[in-house]
């Protein structure tokens, strides 16, 4: 069997990537940037540090893969705002996740500041990039820090009571508010 990593390089998401001329990228979309790529660089060590287990467990048969919450809470959302499933969001994917009655061109420039390669379109694994870490956000941290160890229903209450700040809406809402202030 394969192993697979679902890491993409850190050469192949060039960092920042192309940029429209003249656009300035809002602090909170560049600092979910850089966390992604810090997180991928990690991964990616990890990976390394461990080829020889992993080459072992594949010899035997087993395909093992990596990720984290953060990933994987970065995927959800992407996939829930890409209403036709065809693995890129549209302008008017992104201004329906932002409420359905915001206007396209607000949308579009959203669009043009979240597209890291400048190709126009795109895609889950570059939206998620751009979209904050919601496990480093110093309120949730400190929450899961107090309460020491947890059983898994209070883990789950906490988590409730923090899901709506990182819904879909919300999510687009906080990026748009930073595009607006700059722009």
């Amino acid at each position: 069997m394969q192993i697979s990593s679902k890491l993409p390089s850190l050469a192949a998401s060039g960092g920042q990537g192309a940029r429209p001329a003249g656009s300035r990228i809002p602090f909170d979309i560049a600092s979910a940037r850089a966390d992604s790529n810090e997180d991928r660089r990690r991964l990616e060590e990890n990976a390394a540090r461990h080829a020889d287990a992993i080459a072992s467990f594949a010899s035997q048969g087993l395909k093992l893969t990596q990720g984290s919450y953060t990933m994987l809470f970065k995927q959800e959302l992407a996939r829930s705002i890409d209403a036709d499933s065809d693995g890129t969001i549209g302008v008017d994917e992104l201004a329906a996740g932002l409420g359905g009655g915001q206007d396209l061109e607000r949308a579009g420039r959203l669009h043009a500041l979240l597209d890291i390669d400048g190709d126009g379109s795109l895609g889950l694994e570059e939206f998620g990039d751009s979209v904050r870490d919601p496990f480093r956000d110093p309120d949730f941290r400190r929450q899961l820090e107090q309460r020491g160890p947890m059983d898994p229903a209070a883990l789950g209450a906490l988590h409730r009571r923090h899901a709506a700040q990182y819904d879909a809406a919300t999510v687009l809402g906080a990026m748009m508010r930073a595009v607006d202030t700059v722009a």
